[in-house]
């Protein structure tokens, strides 16, 4: 559903008027309900360095940097199930994302192309939007307490398809989706999806595609089914797999393993796996990729450090559903996700807790990543930005800084500093040299 300006503003309002009121009522339906209304303050900055620079979507010119601003409302509503063995519920979001600051020569497009605030355009490349927004529904079943069934706009959390959440506003993908715990220590979980709503789009349904090759009308749908196992507190596993319509195949495997070694002291270590091959008519030409990771950590009271390795085998990137996030590389970063094609990289990580020094809540990271041998020139047309790399090379650095409120009636408020510095080297071209930085403050209020 596609909301007029002036009812933006007026619909976390109305869903926070009427839904306490609905949950008051009597009846099994209402009495599990929720209502969460969260608020996310985004301030987004990238400085573009060494000649390097970005397209204005709207008119192709050159932007040296981007800078945008912008608030989002999240009022997400879960109703409980009606009584017996088949019990039915509804989920209702609304979304509401108002621009603070930055105009057409300092926004990109907040979808495709980094950043937070929406542009017009069914390709968002018109003006930049001062707000926009949508509401989202899902009818769903649940059998025997264990399993759920979804059918509406939902946000799936599978490796080979997670929903993103990384901007203003959570993205949403269209179709039928289940979640199953009937086994102790088991979580399984599939379904169907059939069109992704952008993060920044007020309409539901937008095409299917990839995020390093683009969209595809043709791509009808992408299944996806997998499980993640707990053996122990020590030992757990996951296994997923997917179909992007006349696309690829991706399966994945992971496996994490935890030793204590002593009081406060302990061996942390695992391997994250990823299949890809093309399918049917194969959109994006020929895929042959095998993609991995393993690390090795070690945790000492506050402090945590670890070491991983990624690889990436084959002429094309690791690639993943558009606009979809959270793949499980370890290498992935703030502003690269060091998956280009036959890529190498190695990562130096420390974690600190500084409950350790009487603050809850708050806690640092330091990342180091450095990526060499890459090499994209057969990688296809699809992905023809990287044929002309040969010994492609880059660095990243991310320094965190996050703190969560621990009680209080603001209990939950979080502030999140992220600073990345990227650089690149060899005859690397498809990656810039930039410097960003985002704060985001947000605020979950639990109504009911």
């Amino acid at each position: 559903m596609h909301l007029h300006d002036k009812s933006l503003a007026v619909l976390p309002l109305a869903l926070s008027l009427v839904l306490p009121a609905l949950a008051a009522a009597d009846g099994s339906f209402l009495d599990d309900s929720s209502f969460r209304l969260t608020n996310r303050n985004f301030y987004f900055n990238q400085g573009y360095r060494n000649g390097d620079f970005a397209l204005n979507p709207h008119n192709g010119e050159r932007q040296s940097r981007r800078t945008e601003w912008g608030h989002g409302i999240i009022a997400d509503f879960q109703s409980g199930y009606t009584d017996g063995t088949l019990g039915f519920g509804v989920d209702l979001l609304g979304l509401v994302g108002l621009k603070l600051d930055g105009g057409n020569g300092r926004v990109g497009n907040g979808v495709g192309v980094p950043g937070i605030v929406s542009r017009a355009g069914e390709n968002f490349d018109g003006e930049p939007k001062d707000e926009y927004g949508k509401l989202g529904g899902a009818l769903k079943l649940r059998l025997f307490d264990d399993t759920e069934v979804r059918y509406g706009d939902v946000r799936p959390t599978s490796p080979v398809l997670h929903a993103s959440d990384i901007r203003l506003l959570p993205q949403t993908l269209r179709g039928l989706v289940f979640d199953n715990r009937s086994l102790p220590g088991l979580h399984l979980q599939g379904g169907k999806l059939e069109s992704s709503s952008d993060r920044n789009a007020s309409s539901h349904r937008g095409d299917l595609g990839t995020v390093y090759a683009g969209r595809f009308k043709e791509a009808d749908d992408v299944l996806y089914l997998g499980g993640d196992y707990r053996f122990n507190d020590q030992l757990s596993f996951k296994l997923h797999t997917s179909k992007l319509d006349d696309i690829w195949t991706q399966s994945f495997f992971r496996v994490d393993f935890s030793q204590p070694l002593a009081e406060g002291l302990s061996l942390n270590t695992g391997l994250n796996w990823y299949r890809t091959r093309d399918t049917g008519k194969a959109l994006v030409g020929e895929i042959d990729n095998d993609s991995w990771s393993a690390r090795l950590g070690l945790k000492a009271g506050a402090h945590a450090v670890t070491l991983a390795y990624t690889r990436i085998d084959g002429d094309t990137p690791f690639d993943y559903v558009w606009n979809t996030y959270d793949l499980e590389l370890d290498s992935a970063s703030q502003v690269s996700d060091f998956n280009n094609p036959n890529e190498r990289s190695w990562q130096l990580r420390y974690d600190y807790d500084f409950a350790a020094l009487g603050a809850p809540g708050l806690s640092l990271t330091a990342r180091y990543v450095r990526g060499s041998d890459i090499d994209g020139r057969n990688a296809g047309p699809a992905y023809g930005y990287f044929t002309g790399i040969e010994d492609g090379k880059h660095w990243e650095r991310n320094l965190w800084l996050s703190y969560v409120l621990q009680d209080g009636p603001a209990k939950g408020l979080s502030f999140n500093l992220l600073q990345a510095t990227h650089r690149v080297g060899g005859d690397h071209t498809a990656e810039a040299n930039v410097d960003e930085l985002r704060f985001i403050v947000q605020y979950p209020l639990q109504v009911f």
